[in-house]
């Protein structure tokens, strides 16, 4: 089955926004969409029947992806960049690697608990890994090239100003795409 295949407006409406918004859940996608969530709950099990979309559980939330589009390594890293705590975080390191726990906290104003939170959960993912030098660690993020190729695939999928930036930024450096 194909999206021209799919008979109501709210279907398709819902597809494309998943194709182009990967790892987004049910609220946000409500939320962008301005869709009752039980109008949006009854047209995504229909999605996921006809095997247009998948769910998955992460962290006691239901994120959509749309089947075909994406390498599952690549899910892993979207799902976490349509989340602004872990989008800040992995920005940041991509643009300063090397940062410490405090110097994060303090230039995100997160608390260093919950920036703990945060990093452990994209270290276990794989998305950024710690080294430690004497009693502090420096993160930095495991795959830039893939984070960017993500931001710049799915760049207006994030309405921030600091994907813009970070982009500008990286792209000046003159990396080798």
């Amino acid at each position: 089955m194909k999206e021209e295949d799919l008979s109501l407006e709210n279907q398709r409406t819902i597809y494309r926004y998943i194709v182009e918004n990967p790892g987004s859940h049910l609220r946000k996608i409500s939320r962008d969409l301005g869709m009752h969530l039980s109008t949006l709950r009854y047209h995504l099990n229909f999605l996921e029947k006809k095997r247009l979309i998948i769910g998955k559980e992460e962290n006691n939330t239901r994120i959509f992806f749309a089947v075909g589009k994406l390498k599952l390594e690549d899910k892993n890293i979207a799902s976490l960049l349509q989340q602004r705590r872990f989008r800040d975080i992995i920005l940041l390191l991509v643009i300063t690697p090397g940062l410490t726990h405090s110097d994060i906290s303090k230039r995100l104003a997160l608390k260093p608990s919950t920036l703990s939170k945060y990093c452990k959960i994209l270290e276990e993912r794989g998305v950024i890994y710690s080294e430690k030098n004497g009693r502090e660690k420096h993160y930095y993020v495991v795959d830039e090239k893939k984070v960017m190729e993500l931001l710049l695939t799915y760049k207006k999928s994030f309405w921030d100003s600091f994907v813009d930036n970070v982009l500008e930024i990286y792209l000046e450096r003159g990396i080798d795409w």
